[in-house]
């Protein structure tokens, strides 16, 4: 199951995975962003450590809403090599939202597929997001 870490211990761990996330979908942090960011407490890394080597880590961090007095629980990266990370811990995530007082769980994703995948357990997608470099 999750468990709360430090990224000192766990880093040599996950940086693999992060690494594979910045290739193939080119979000705008770099993988010492996160480490900072989690070094810092402004985010929190999640593995399962029953796994050896860890495959599966969630980095989440809570966001509040600008125009009303709520917060989300943001799953910010999320990485799991059996593909099965939604099914086995979404429920406990979800658990853990509403344990901290959030309204609501999001995940922002380049992947249609991804976004659509939860469609089952309720989510829905509320923003797409279009850009264009200047």
């Amino acid at each position: 199951m999750l468990t709360q870490v430090d990224v000192r211990v766990f880093w040599d761990c996950i940086e693999p995975g992060l690494r594979e996330i910045k290739k193939e979908s080119q979000p705008d942090w770099r993988p010492e962003d996160i480490y900072t960011a989690l070094v810092n407490n402004i985010a929190e890394l999640y593995v399962d450590i029953e796994q050896d080597p860890c495959e599966s880590f969630i980095i989440l961090q809570e966001k509040p809403n600008m125009f009303k007095p709520t917060k989300s629980l943001l799953i910010w990266v999320a990485y799991d090599k059996r593909g099965s990370a939604a099914d086995k811990y979404m429920e406990y995530i979800e658990n853990m939202a509403e344990a901290r007082g959030c309204n609501k769980i999001e995940f922002w994703t380049p992947h249609a597929g991804i976004a659509k995948a939860p469609s089952h357990k309720g989510y829905e997608t509320k923003l797409l997001i279009v850009e264009k470099e200047i």
